[in-house]
């Protein structure tokens, strides 16, 4: 295994800056998720690693290795990296069998047979496969081709394993369960995983860290799943990594208030934050389950405009003076004796918490 670096990468297409001054550093055993949004470039980065793609400026080492150099003119060949790759369309042979899909890379790297054969096996049951050796790709559910074309690029033993959206073609039960299955497969084998997705729920499940890349290319964010989701540094990683309330705000003789609401914001508000409020420099951000609703009382007052039931949460549009705002509650609590909102109804809110962001940064691509 191995980490895996990248320093000040650069890539252009045409007159298209992807990205530049790229830097990262994923570590040996672990799990990294590359999570933006489609046209970031995390595709691009992923694909320079592979050796697809060559950066135009940068290096680029797996473990000890420099891989890929523009200014030494070194470009490893992607065969020769040490790398294992899955894509979103699997990419298994229709004509190969299971076993004979998986047992192909070695093949090509003229490993012996009975070594072979026993990777094989031990491939298979990495991605339990046991008993369908035999089956062609058009015999298998779109899961279990996905865990062939897993256990085909295992089985050469990577360095580094690069996932590029592997689970987007699966349905959401199935991509349930194969988020699972990958995370189970990095504990067992200690492989490093580059994981590149747009899929927030995959990227906070499987993910010992990630990585949030703007829409220009840049890193917004690195740190652990609960770090980035309940610290983001900004308002563009709070808003991509989940549903989010941007607020805005007005100081009316020393009380916050929503525009168009009578009733001051009952929250903690430092001076300096009281200030950028009063020049128009900032609004409040908070999630829908941070917010408590109320029939009676709540610090601020609004009116339930709709009321949308998902199952195991009940979402809430609550119009508050000139704003709405999205609000949820667990069905079971929404529902115990009669407690749900009707749509015009009016109910109070009570703000858990809220976080300030610089409004000019609120609703622009980064």
């Amino acid at each position: 295994m191995a980490d895996v670096r990248l320093e000040n990468l650069t890539a252009v297409f045409g007159t298209h800056r992807v990205f530049e001054g790229f830097s990262l550093t994923i570590r040996d055993g672990e799990c990294f998720t590359l999570l933006g949004p489609s046209g970031c470039g995390k595709t691009v980065v992923g694909r320079m690693i592979a050796g697809f793609e060559h950066p135009g400026r940068g290096d680029i080492f797996i473990g000890d290795q420099m891989v890929s150099s523009a200014s030494q003119d070194v470009h490893v060949p992607t065969e020769q990296r040490g790398i294992g790759v899955v894509f979103q369309d699997y990419a298994v042979w229709p004509h190969k069998t299971v076993y004979q899909n998986v047992a192909y890379p070695l093949e090509i790297q003229g490993v012996d047979a009975t070594d072979a054969a026993a990777r094989c096996r031990e491939g298979i049951s990495l991605v339990h496969l046991d008993g369908l050796e035999d089956r062609y790709p058009s015999q298998l559910s779109g899961g279990q081709q996905q865990r062939v074309a897993l256990a085909r690029a295992l089985v050469s033993r990577p360095r580094l394993l690069l996932l590029d959206e592997p689970l987007t073609n699966l349905d959401a039960n199935l991509r349930e369960e194969m988020r699972f299955e990958i995370k189970d497969l990095q504990k067992q084998t200690g492989v490093t995983i580059l994981y590149v997705t747009h899929d927030q729920e995959i990227a906070l499940a499987i993910s010992d860290r990630m990585g949030i890349m703007g829409k220009d290319g840049a890193l917004r964010q690195i740190g652990t799943p609960h770090e980035v989701y309940t610290h983001p540094d900004d308002a563009f990683v709070f808003n991509f990594l989940g549903v989010a309330n941007f607020i805005p705000v007005e100081l009316i003789n020393d009380a916050v208030r929503i525009p168009g609401s009578d009733v001051p914001l009952q929250v903690e508000v430092s001076a300096e934050t009281r200030e950028r409020i009063a020049r128009g420099e900032v609004v409040a951000a908070c999630r829908p389950f941070e917010i408590d609703l109320v029939r009676q009382g709540g610090a601020t007052r609004g009116i339930v405009r709709r009321r949308v039931f998902l199952g195991p949460i009940v979402i809430y549009f609550i119009r508050v003076g000139d704003v709405e705002i999205r609000a949820q509650q667990e069905a079971a609590e929404a529902f115990l004796d009669g407690r749900a909102l009707e749509e015009g109804e009016a109910c109070g809110l009570e703000f858990q918490t809220l976080r300030w962001y610089d409004r000019n940064s609120v609703g622009k691509e980064a």
